[in-house]
This record gives structure tokens, sequence and C-alpha cells, in this order.
């Protein structure tokens, strides 16, 4: 089985889940709310609404993102490009 976002999960109350980092704070929160008579998953970050979710596990995943994207630089920058280059080579010196 694989580490998912909804394992760091708790749920102190029926339809609320917080998501709790490795010093025991809490850096997210999902609620189960009816959203235009749908069930949906409200995703939080540190109180501000990310959106809406369709799962648990989406919502999860959306906040812990966050929480993960929070550790770097902002805006993403993107991944570096690590494909080889062609060398440049210096002219050779000329024959005389």
């Amino acid at each position: 089985m694989k580490w998912h976002p909804i394992l760091a999960a708790a749920e102190p109350e029926p339809g609320v889940w917080v998501l709790i980092d490795a010093q025991g704070n809490e850096y997210g929160r999902v609620a189960v709310v009816r959203l235009n008579g749908d069930v949906r998953f409200r995703a939080e970050f540190r109180g501000e609404l990310l959106g809406y979710g369709a799962s648990l596990r989406g919502a999860c995943e959306r906040v812990h993102h966050e929480f993960i994207r929070s550790h770097g630089p902002a805006p993403f920058q993107g991944y570096p490009d690590f494909r080889p280059t062609r060398p440049t080579r210096p002219n050779p010196p000329e024959l005389r």
C-alpha cells in the first residue's frame, strides 16, 4: 500500500477532516458540504479556500499538493531541462 494524503487526515468531528503535518500542526481542512444539491468536499489550505472536490481523496490530494508547493519558491518555475545539449567546441588553431 502506498502512502496517500488522506492518511494524514484526522476526523475530529463527522464530515470534517484536518490534515496534520509531522509536527502535529493542522495545515489543511476538508469538509463534506452540499453545493447546489450535490455532495462536495470543501478543500482549504491554511484557512484559504482552494475549491470543491467530488471525492474526499481528490480534496485531500489538492490540499496536500498546496502544502508541498508552499515549501518551495513561488510561483513554480517548472522542472529543469536535463536534456543534453550540443557541446560547443573552440575553433581549432589554424595550421600554417
